[in-house]
């Protein structure tokens, strides 16, 4: 290395005792020390050959092992930055996982000794398709619509986007078929349409002998009313078959001049849906009469295929806000304070309701913004008190979930004589019902994913269902007959542009799709699991097949919700969703595994469950359970102490020749990008130092993931791992059985206490000499800061962002660079720093490349990215460096190596760059040799 040796001892040193093997180790002198190895020096002196004396050939055979042994040792240093996905074929697998993981536990908030999966019941009625009113209109009346709903209608009704486009078509062909989902306030659309074009019909009440006016029509003809009939009437549920059988005889009984309102079925059972012909004749009969008919369909009912036709038309949403508000108004219009309104609306604004609510405000249905209307004035006047209002609201989505899947499916049809396997047989009328309800449930399982994801992984879901509803059979999927948007309506889901990171770890433009309100995911899940027990068979099947898809959008996702799932019945979860694939072949499942159980341990009682688990495992015998162990142990969230849980991972890294060491290295390394850094550092630092051969691999092994890694490849959020959190002040070194705390509820919790100086601590554990307690630093301050770093080397991102964290880490990261086995790695990482400040300093425009220290003094500063201003990762190089250069030796290897990416024939740094570097440590007093690193050596 530029003249002088990089792995030998201090050069120039003087005479000295000579150091002991272990010291030389350290140094990287005497690589098979790390399995804690002996050499044993020869009795006799050997010729220059080492052939003297009988055993020459055992010698030269010992000298191929120890060499085969150091080569093996080394591969495992330049294997460090392997992921644990790097079998799997999918570059940068590991860092989208890690991803998506962040995004998906940000779906499920832990509020209070709760999360959104709850088994309260709720029996409020459904409100209907009316804007106003809770009376419920799933099952049409039969009769004619009473005159003073009609009037109430014309009061209250808010006319949407597009209605009188609605109106227009309406009077042209007499008949319009009105499509939406239920809730949207479709009938409500459909009543106030017939009560316009019939408004030059006013009938009078039965008996009261008034003469009925006669019908003023747009083309000047007059008809007469029916005498005690209202001017809108509808169709009784037993008699929906007519309009296919018979369209006439349903047009006479419509008054003349009048309207005719038909809600079609949204099931196939006992139905047969009319077609346009159908239609027509209904057209000419009620155009012979001045009259008209609003077929009322869902887009995804048998009857669907009518929004096709000629007479088709989408159901315009209802204004949610404009009502909404209209509806506070109404309700707190006889209010003597005169601020009551102006208060009903700031709590409309208010992010805790908003929360609360769980549904954007604008995507509310008619009866849901006179429920929450209703709600917030009873609030506003004392009567409710903020719990209860922010509970009725939550109640909202649950509710819609409950009407989604109750009845999702019809009964069975009769099974005919059984034929071949496979062969002709019954057909599941209810299919559609089933693929569009596993669309709800593979939508809250992949909320916001890729549309093509969500779509592949319902159909997955599907086939599971209907082989249970009837097994024995082949249930082909429909081609060319789905109806997107009727799908995502009835489903209150909508289609985004996003992004993805699947190929390659490069974001790329992808259609994604979402429920329009986070409360609606959870519900749909909460649902299912508590009320439907059937169904978790096929869900259970359908998560495990999901942990085999190669895209982590899909399977990260998976193990998340089947973590929560699990908590909801602990025992049933983890015999059915976690111990299955904790012991598989395919290292992808086991991360399935080891990511479901760290979700699992969000809160008590779980986490204590779960801990037992794991560490139990950690000294199974079964490798693949170890090696689930170690990377759920890298969480953070299921053992509370520190040193307990590297110890831990010690365990399963040393075992069996390291054959897990990388997947405990990861881990560990996880465990230091995170709020305890400080105290992982510390502990990784005193293994460096004084620890056993295992401990000492594992330090190095941590120190190159260190100088490899990007934050977001290990970062996750920790900001929701449940009520103990410690508060910023505690030193949380101590074992998790040395104390408890009290949380929400008096629930017992794994708590944390602060080692209490000259106490007993962990460190009695290995028998070190007791030293001050590091404190844990305050999670959501690290959180937001590490999350703005996502793209910084992770080293520098940990170093400036938890306190007590440099120091160690700059000692462990300048061991590695020492050591002879981990120096080659090690540098390779910090030439990745130095390329990620140079990139970071660049100022864009110029003629060649300028960088930010080059500005004028008076110069505006450079426009930053979105992780902070130009030029800060560079600080924190300038900031880090001189803490890792302890000696002349150290400041020539980074001019060395600076020299090496000025000279690349690819990509090469630029000369003022390294100048500006250098400089900088030579102003520290750093870079021209010296330190207390040169006593050490």
């Amino acid at each position: 290395m530029n003249g002088y040796d990089v792995h030998g001892g201090a050069e120039g040193a003087g005479v000295q005792d000579a150091p002991s093997a272990q010291e030389r180790w350290r140094a990287g002198d005497e690589a098979s020390l790390q399995d804690g190895e002996r050499r044993s020096l020869p009795d006799s002196a050997e010729d220059a050959d080492g052939e003297a004396g009988p055993d020459g050939g055992r010698d030269r055979m010992g000298e191929a092992e120890r060499a085969e042994q150091r080569d093996r040792q080394e591969q495992r240093f330049r294997e460090a930055t392997r992921d644990p996905l790097a079998d799997s074929g999918v570059p940068g697998e590991t860092r989208a996982a890690a991803r998506v993981q962040r995004a998906a536990q940000a779906r499920f908030d832990i509020r209070g000794n709760s999360s959104v999966f709850d088994r309260t019941s709720f029996d409020r009625a459904h409100f209907g398709d009316v804007y106003i009113g809770s009376r419920d209109t799933a099952a049409p009346v039969f009769g004619d619509v009473p005159e003073d709903e009609l009037e109430r209608l014309r009061q209250v009704y808010r006319a949407p986007a597009g209605y009188p486009t609605l109106k227009r078509g309406l009077r042209a062909r007499r008949v319009l078929v009105l499509g939406g989902p239920p809730g949207t306030g479709r009938l409500t659309t459909g009543l106030c349409l017939l009560d316009e074009v019939t408004a030059g019909v006013r009938n009078t009440a039965p008996g009261s002998g008034t003469s009925s006016p006669r019908t003023a029509e747009p083309d000047g003809r007059a008809g007469t009313a029916v005498p005690g009939r209202g001017r809108v009437t509808r169709l009784a549920p037993s008699d929906l078959g007519r309009l296919s059988d018979d369209p006439g005889a349903v047009a006479e009984g419509v008054p003349d001049g009048g309207g005719l309102l038909v809600q079609l079925p949204a099931s196939a059972a006992g139905f047969t849906s009319p077609q346009e012909l159908h239609l027509d004749a209904l057209a000419a009969r009620l155009a012979a009469k001045g009259a008209y008919a609003v077929l009322v369909v869902s887009p995804t009912s048998p009857a669907g295929h009518l929004l096709g036709g000629r007479y088709g038309m989408p159901c315009p949403p209802a204004p949610a806000g404009e009502l909404l508000e209209w509806q506070l108004v109404r309700h707190l219009s006889e209010c003597p304070d005169p601020e009551a309104l102006g208060r009903g609306e700031q709590i409309l604004k208010h992010p805790l309701f908003q929360d609360a609510l769980g549904i954007l405000p604008e995507a509310l249905r008619p009866s849901e913004t006179e429920l929450v209307a209703e709600r917030v004035a009873e609030h506003v006047r004392g009567e409710l008190s903020r719990a209860e209002l922010l509970d009725a609201c939550g109640h909202i989505a649950r509710r819609q979930a409950r009407e989604w899947f109750t009845g999702a499916a019809d009964p069975l049809p009769p099974v005919s004589a059984p034929g071949p396997a496979g062969a002709d047989g019954p057909v599941d009328e209810a299919a559609a019902r089933v693929r569009e309800a596993s669309f709800r449930i593979a939508l809250a399982v992949l909320d916001g994913e890729a549309l093509s994801s969500v779509a592949d992984a319902a159909e997955l879901l599907a086939q599971q269902i209907l082989a249970v509803r009837m097994p024995g059979r082949t249930h082909g999927r429909p081609v060319f007959a789905e109806d997107l948007e009727g799908l995502l309506a009835a489903c209150r889901a909508e289609v985004r542009t996003g992004e993805e990171e699947s190929v390659g770890g490069v974001p790329v433009p992808v259609r994604t799709v979402s429920y329009r309100g986070a409360a609606l995911a959870g519900s749909v899940l909460a649902e299912v699991w508590h009320r439907h027990h059937a169904a978790r068979g096929p869900v259970v099947r359908w998560l495990r097949d999901l942990a085999g898809d190669p895209r982590p959008q899909v399977w990260v996702r998976a193990a998340v919700v089947a973590g929560e799932l699990a908590t909801a019945d602990l025992g049933y979860g983890f015999a059915e969703l976690i111990r299955p694939l904790s012991a598989a072949a395919d290292t992808r499942r086991r991360y399935f595994a080891a990511t479901a159980l760290h979700q699992a341990a969000g809160r008590e009682p779980h986490r204590s469950a779960v801990r037992g688990v794991v560490e139990d495992w950690a000294d199974a015998p079964v490798p693949a359970l170890r090696w689930t162990a170690a990377l759920a142990l890298g969480s953070g969230r299921i053992v509370d102490d520190t040193r307990r849980a590297m110890e831990l991972l010690c365990g399963i890294g040393g075992r069996n020749d390291g054959a897990h060491a990388l997947v405990a290295s990861y881990a560990a390394t996880r465990l230091v990008a995170g709020s305890r850094a400080g105290e992982a550092a510390t502990v990784l630092c005193q293994w460096a130092e004084h620890g056993t051969a295992e401990q000492l691999n594992l330090a190095m092994l941590c120190a190159v993931r260190l100088f490899c890694a990007r934050t977001d490849d290990m970062w996750q959020a920790e900001s929701g791992d449940g009520p103990d959190e410690p508060p910023p002040d505690s030193a949380t070194s101590a074992p998790s059985s040395a104390g408890r705390v009290r949380g929400p509820g008096g629930v017992r919790l794994a708590g944390r206490v602060p080692v209490q100086p000259g106490g007993a601590g962990p460190r009695l554990l290995t028998g070190q000499d007791e030293r001050p307690p590091v404190p844990r630093a305050p999670v959501g301050a690290t959180d937001t800061e590490l999350a703005r770093r996502a793209h910084w080397p992770l080293a520098l991102a940990v170093a400036v962002t938890v306190d007590g964290a440099a120091e160690p880490l700059a000692d462990l990261l300048w061991r590695a660079l020492a050591n002879r086995l981990s120096h080659e790695a090690a540098t390779e990482g910090l030439a990745t720093w130095l390329r990620a400040a140079e990139a970071d300093a660049a100022v864009a425009g110029g003629a060649g490349r300028t960088y930010v220290f080059e500005q004028a003094a008076g110069e505006s500063p450079a426009d930053g990215t979105a992780g902070g201003p130009r030029g800060e990762i560079l600080q924190a190089l300038l900031w880090l460096l001189p803490r890792m250069i302890r000696g002349r030796r150290d400041a020539e290897r980074l001019r060395w190596l600076m020299r090496l990416m000025v000279d690349a024939p690819e990509e090469p740094m630029t000369a003022a760059f390294a100048r500006h570097v250098v400089a900088a440590m030579a102003a520290t007093g750093h870079g021209r040799g010296g330190g207390r690193g040169e006593e050490q050596r």
